[in-house]
Parts: C-alpha cells; sequence; structure tokens
C-alpha cells in the first residue's frame, strides 16, 4: 500500500525529440527560462523523481500541470512529463507507479490538486511527502502551501536544483542567481504570504491565463470532504465582492492531515 507521494510540480511541455529532453527546441519554453538552461533541469527533476520511486516501493510518483499552452495545443505539462519519463526508465513496474495531475496552474495547485488525485487513487492521505523541483522555490512550496496554506504536518521532504545560466561570466552567475531569488520572493512568495490560496489578483490573473483551454478538475465528487474547500478557492468563487479570508478558507479543510 503507497504510504509516500512524490510531488513533480511541471514547468513546461516537452515534445518527443532525438535527445529525450536535452535540446530546447524540444522544450515549450518562455523567456526567463532560456538563459538558465532550464529544461535540462526539468529533465533531471523527472531523473530524480524516478530514482525515489525506484528506492521507495510504497511511493507514488505524480506529475502535476495542465493544459497552460495555447501554442501546444490541449496538452498537459504532466502528460508531456509522463511520455519522457517513460522513455529515461524501462523499468514498466515503476512506471506502473507513476501518475498524472493534469489541472493545475500554480505551485499551490500542483500541491493541493496533487494531494486530491492521491486521495482519488488510494483513498487516503500520503504519510510522507517529497517534492521535487527548484531549490529556489522550496520556501514557497514548503512554509507558504503545506505549512501556512493547509497546515500540513506530516513528514514532508524537498529535493531541489539549480538552473545553470553556463554562458555567464562569473559575475553575471551572481548576479543572475540574486535577480533569480528576488524575483521569487517579489512574485511568488511575498503575493502567497498575503493570499495562501491564490484566489485574488495578482496571482489569480495568473491562473486564469494559464488556462487557455477552461479545464476544470472533479475532485469535489472525489473527495466530498474536501468539497467547500475546493469551491472556496475556485475561480468562480473569487470575485471581488465575495471575496473570504484566509483563515474563513483554511476552517473548511475539515482536518484534512
Amino acid at each position: 500500500m503507497s504510504k509516500h507521494l512524490i510531488i513533480l510540480p511541471c514547468h513546461s511541455i516537452w515534445t518527443p525529440g532525438a535527445t529525450l529532453g536535452e535540446l530546447r527546441d524540444e522544450w515549450s519554453l518562455v523567456s526567463f527560462q532560456i538563459e538558465g538552461y532550464d529544461h535540462l533541469c526539468f529533465k533531471d527533476h523527472i531523473l530524480k523523481s524516478l530514482n525515489i520511486l525506484e528506492q521507495d516501493k510504497d511511493a507514488t510518483l505524480i506529475i502535476s500541470g495542465g493544459q497552460t499552452k495555447q501554442e501546444s495545443g490541449p496538452i498537459s505539462e504532466a502528460l508531456s512529463y509522463y511520455q519522457l519519463a517513460t522513455k529515461l526508465t524501462n523499468d514498466i513496474e515503476l512506471v506502473r507507479r507513476i501518475n498524472t495531475e493534469e489541472f493545475a496552474r500554480d505551485s499551490f495547485e500542483n500541491v493541493i490538486f496533487l494531494l486530491c488525485r492521491y486521495f482519488e487513487l488510494h483513498k487516503t492521505y500520503p504519510e510522507k511527502i517529497t517534492i521535487v523541483g527548484f531549490e529556489f522555490k522550496r520556501q514557497r512550496f514548503l512554509e507558504n502551501h503545506l505549512k501556512q496554506a493547509l497546515s500540513f504536518s506530516r513528514d514532508v521532504n524537498y529535493v531541489g536544483n539549480a538552473p545553470t545560466p553556463k554562458d555567464l561570466d562569473e559575475e553575471g552567475q551572481i548576479n543572475y542567481f540574486q535577480d533569480l531569488e528576488q524575483q521569487e520572493y517579489k512574485h511568488a512568495v511575498l503575493h502567497f504570504e498575503k493570499d495562501w490560496y491564490g484566489i485574488r489578483s495578482p496571482l489569480l490573473d495568473k491562473k486564469m491565463k494559464r488556462d487557455p483551454f477552461s479545464r476544470y478538475h472533479g475532485y469535489c465528487q472525489s473527495n466530498p470532504k474536501l468539497a467547500k474547500f475546493l469551491v472556496a478557492i475556485s475561480d468562480q468563487e473569487n470575485q471581488e465582492e465575495n471575496l473570504r479570508s484566509n483563515e474563513s478558507i483554511q476552517s473548511l479543510l475539515n482536518d484534512f492531515t
């Protein structure tokens, strides 16, 4: 029986190619992902996740990311990562413990929707979570999402890596990473500290832009105990005139953990 959830948040959409993720052209990248060779980090995230999955027979790997890019068509980030993952291992039994979550549009949804997807699969919540992602996003996931927003108190581990801006000189790289930390705080951490569930602008605006195909999950049906909470953080519920406080939304978690 699975007790361990490995969370793999997606950052792009991979298109099958000869190098299995080594070339930029195989990925749908935005401008800020190019300088740091972020696509190599994405592949490394997958490889790290597979390694953790292989080491723990009680683990389930779930890859999370929605259909975020109009130009890529209705192909989810999660499905594209899954396709690459199955090409990076020949272990059929390992692949059977990999699943996808294809509705998340930001890092908080990566966490809550993945827990809901895990519940769909196992009818319980994990005793342990491992998140594989960028090191500079550690605080956002552990402090803002799991601790602050969800009060998740079970065993949590974070495995991080960093971009490799190898075309820059030493001073350029120092400036690159300083700017990366500043941008992470300014555009993510600072907002999630105030808006735990991403229901206000600018976090809500970002999610709306990442949903060009107007998809909506079914977790209210598969996890009815969380239905009121999931409705409270939904786009439809959150118009400026009826926004709820962080604390009132958190009260709907119903002993979630």
